[in-house]
């Protein structure tokens, strides 16, 4: 059965336009759409947004079916559906080609081709002719967006899984920041609703993804950039640790982030697109690693209500310096960090209802960080039998050998070349030299220098040389009483400046103060 045959179109047989005969315009552009132009400064073509308009008695027959395209509105305008109007029209256009040589500008939010007058429509169609070959000329967005609703709506190709395909390579042929808003959803949402798999791209950076939701960025941290592919071993390990506790919990990762429950709410696909639901889908159940999920019955689609938790970039950033810590802990890093569990005390009401704690979060992470290193570590010894059997072998032989009298001529002479072997002087050239150690202080530029001392206040200007003239934490603790500021808090904000400029931690507070020796020149 062919899936594009659900929804019949009914073409009227009269020309429903005979009040537009006498009109002297061409185009049937909206208000709306004519103040967009004036605005742009990209001119317009007046028009009625409702009827077609007529003015050439010559025959056209290209003028004559954008003329019955539009008679398929119904007569009221009050009365259209923007979404099902545009699926009718784009099936009944749907093989249409053109080549026209002129270009019309074009500016209109939620396009369609209602609204569109004769030049543009000429315009659209002869780009799209090229598109659909994978020529791609340079066009505006209302025409780009137009296409993608088509498309949406697989007009012109029967097979989604094309579509899908013509859509990534459209979104790679223009580069408007607009369309990375847009397509992402979109891409998910075509997946979901035609049924297609997710596999079959390539899967994300899975610590870089976490990253866009953490008030804390990694990429500036000194430790991802020097044990980049490392930090991101740790990172997935950390996620399965993560994924493992909350499975024990009988949650979801995502549960941790956003609110959501057993409340089933409409699901419409292609948000903010003009876009009408117009194949009849099976019932069935669409799962996604991230925890959504999607219901069709009855041909309605509903999916689990979800509210993102006001403290989600907190408990990311959380979660991804924990591992960072750790991580830094176990190859004995020159600097370590602390993730503090108090950065995240607006989560603990909500991980409560959840059954779960912070202090639990951060001891799965710890044990399954160090469960990769372990792994990572571990030497396994593999035992050839084969090769074993044979060196049995050859150690008989050789002892038989060395019970003959006469044998042990040859051996003596091979013990005197292994000796005058061993008597001759060693060549100086091949002797390993180590490479010179990396100053990483030394590899700093002055820019980031002197913004690292420029973004410290007087109070932490004074504490940091408090600290390199040798003040121990009794001195400095006193200093910052005296300037009401808690000295952990001191530590953590000096730090926190030195990890966005430089991208690591300077100071070290534990039973004394260490300001670390490799980044004193970063401040004198």
């Amino acid at each position: 059965m062919d899936i594009f045959a659900e929804v019949e179109i009914k073409i009227p047989v009269e020309n429903r336009l005979a009040e537009a005969e006498n009109r002297e315009n061409t185009d049937a552009n909206s208000g709306a759409d004519e103040a967009v132009l004036k605005q742009n400064g990209t001119g317009g073509e007046h028009s009625s947004p409702f009827f077609a308009q007529k003015i050439s008695a010559a025959p056209d027959p290209i003028r004559q079916k954008f003329y019955d395209m539009r008679g398929l509105a119904p007569d009221n305008p009050y009365a259209w559906n923007d979404a099902r109007l545009f699926y009718k029209q784009a099936k009944f256009m749907e093989n249409f080609t053109d080549d026209y040589e002129n270009f019309a500008e074009f500016s209109m939010r939620y396009p369609c081709f209602q609204r569109m007058g004769y030049e543009r429509l000429r315009t659209y169609f002869s780009w799209r002719t090229r598109a659909r070959d994978g020529e791609f000329l340079p066009v505006g967005l209302s025409y780009i967006f137009l296409y993608v609703y088509e498309n949406l709506m697989c007009i012109g190709k029967n097979d989604p899984a094309e579509v899908l395909a013509g859509l990534s390579a459209l979104k790679n042929a223009y580069d408007f920041p607009v369309l990375d808003e847009y397509f992402p959803s979109w891409l998910k949402d075509f997946r979901v609703y035609y049924d297609l798999p997710f596999e079959n791209e390539s899967a994300p950076d899975e610590l870089l993804e976490w990253n866009k939701n953490s008030s804390y960025d990694i990429e500036k941290s000194k430790f991802f950039l020097a044990e980049n592919a490392l930090m991101r071993q740790c990172f997935s390990a950390a996620v399965r640790g993560l994924s493992n506790l909350c499975e024990s919990k009988k949650i979801r990762v995502r549960d941790l982030f956003i609110h959501s429950g057993n409340e089933e709410v409409p699901w419409l696909p292609f948000r903010r697109a003009l876009f009408f639901p117009w194949l009849k889908q099976p019932d069935r159940t669409v799962s996604l690693s991230g925890g959504e999920m999607f219901f069709c019955r009855d041909n309605s689609w509903t999916t689990l209500y979800a509210a993102p938790y006001t403290f989600r970039k907190d408990l990311t950033a959380f979660i991804i310096k924990k591992t960072e810590a750790v991580a830094r802990q176990k190859i004995d890093f020159k600097t370590k960090i602390t993730a503090d569990a108090a950065s995240v005390f607006k989560a603990n009401a909500a991980l409560g209802a959840l059954g779960i704690t912070v202090a639990e979060i951060a001891h799965a992470i710890e044990k399954s960080v160090a469960e990769f290193f372990f792994e990572k570590n571990r030497v396994v010894v593999n035992v050839n039998h084969k090769n074993l059997a044979r060196i049995r072998e050859e150690a008989e032989d050789i002892t038989d050998k060395l019970v003959v009298g006469d044998e042990f001529e040859i051996v003596g002479s091979a013990a005197s070349d292994a000796e005058e072997v061993s008597n001759k002087p060693r060549d100086a050239t091949k002797i390993p030299v180590p490479a010179p150690e990396n100053n990483f202080a030394h590899s700093q530029t002055p820019a980031r220098e002197n913004n690292f001392a420029k973004s410290l206040s007087d109070v932490e200007t004074e504490a940091v040389k408090m600290i390199l003239a040798g003040g121990g934490v009794e001195k400095i603790k006193k200093f910052a009483d005296e300037k009401n500021i808690m000295l952990e808090i001191l530590v953590d904000v000096i730090n926190e400046k030195a990890m966005d400029t430089i991208g690591d931690n300077v100071l070290e507070l534990s039973d004394d103060l260490f300001f670390y020796d490799e980044y004193k020149n970063l401040f004198f």
